[in-house]
Order: structure tokens, then C-alpha cells, then sequence
């Protein structure tokens, strides 16, 4: 840096001094603008990628209980099912259960009771698998260790908020977790109360689920 004390030189070039650290200023800052809007740009424009469901790999046991100590346990298939996630935000899903994949696993009953109590679950009592086949499960979102899902049973919605562990990798994703849906508002038949004793099947199911899914 440099000053001249000739007259009116001195503001000229001083002038101009402070004309070009400004310009340098502009162009630094500009710089610096360009660059975390590469960054934020390269963000908010993240690809989406798709996993799909490996149904093979994948399971969902329930539980339904008619007492503290008198309960019946089971599986029911999941058809298909993929999750979209942006960067490592999970930003929707959908899911097909099976209602006519509706097995009992009971350790103390024997296969044809098993067999009969499937049939009953399948039949107008409960789940009316003739008329609906599929349960849906659309996923909107995953914040706060819960899945922010609609699920669809009978044909009416059924928001839910289902707690489970997510894990994803560049290759593949695990979702997983035990949760409880209470379907009291879906007035099944099968869980009205018994007319002489008054006993009923709780309407609230355990669940426990283990996805697996591949990009």
C-alpha cells in the first residue's frame, strides 16, 4: 500500500484504493455464496433412491389376546413393499399385507385347530379376506424414531404413528420394531362381546416387524 501527497492525487488514488478492496470484497463474497449454494443446491436436489421390500427375508408376527393369559400368535405375509429415501431421509413407502397369508404359530395347538382359526381370521368375523385381500401401508415419513403411516384395513384409513429402529446403507435398509394397533374402530364381529359371558378378544394386536429391503 501506497500514498501520494501531491494535491488532489492523494484522494484520486486512495479513491481507487478503496474501489478495488470493495471490488475485491464483492467477488470474495460472491465466491463464497457460489460455493454453499453448490453445496445446498447438490442437497436439496438429492436423487431419490428406491428399496424394495425382500419378502423372502422379511417378516410380521402378530398377536391377539383375549386375556392376560390366554392369547393366540401368528404370521401374516407381506405381499411387496418399497421405501423412497432422499439422502438419508426416508420420504415414502408402501406396503401390501397378505390377509389371506394369515398363518397361527401356537406351540400347544394342534395343526388343524391352527388351520381353523386361520380360516376364522380370514372369514367375515374378522378381516373379510374374500372382499379386501390386502392390507395397504403407505409410509409419509420417518422422524423421531416413528414411521408416520396410513394404513388401510377394510377399506378405511387408519393413521398411525409406528415406532421402529431404521437402519440404511448405500445397498440395503432394515426396518424393525414392536408396536400396537388397537382396531376397535374397525368393529370387528369376531371381537364383539361373547352374549352369555361377556368375554371378548381385545382390539389391541401386537405386532413385531423386521424388513428387509435391497436398492
Amino acid at each position: 500500500m501506497y500514498i501520494v501527497y501531491h494535491g488532489n492525487y492523494f484522494n484520486v488514488i486512495l479513491s481507487l484504493k478503496f474501489k478495488t478492496m470493495k471490488n475485491t470484497t464483492f467477488f470474495a463474497a460472491a465466491g463464497l455464496a457460489l460455493a454453499l449454494f453448490s453445496c445446498g443446491g447438490a442437497e436439496g436436489n438429492t436423487e431419490k433412491t428406491t428399496f424394495k421390500l425382500d419378502t423372502e427375508a422379511s417378516s410380521l408376527s402378530w398377536k391377539g389376546s383375549k386375556s392376560a393369559t390366554y392369547a393366540h400368535t401368528g404370521m401374516v405375509g407381506i405381499k411387496e413393499g418399497s421405501i423412497e429415501m432422499e439422502g438419508d431421509k426416508l420420504v415414502g413407502g408402501t406396503f401390501v399385507i397378505d390377509m389371506n397369508d394369515i398363518t397361527v404359530s401356537d406351540k400347544d395347538l394342534p395343526a388343524d385347530k391352527k388351520e381353523m382359526l386361520a380360516g376364522h381370521l380370514k372369514d367375515t368375523s374378522f378381516f373379510f379376506a374374500a372382499k379386501h385381500p390386502n392390507i395397504t401401508v403407505k409410509v409419509n415419513g420417518y422422524e423421531n424414531g416413528k414411521l408416520d403411516a396410513v394404513v388401510n384395513i377394510l377399506g378405511q384409513d387408519m393413521k398411525q404413528s409406528i415406532p421402529v429402529t431404521m437402519k440404511v446403507t448405500e445397498k440395503d435398509a432394515t426396518i424393525s420394531g414392536k408396536f400396537t394397533m388397537d382396531v376397535a374402530t374397525l368393529k370387528l364381529a369376531g371381537m364383539e362381546p361373547d352374549p352369555k359371558s361377556g368375554e371378548k378378544i381385545q382390539s389391541k394386536i401386537e405386532f413385531e416387524l423386521d424388513l428387509k429391503l435391497k436398492k
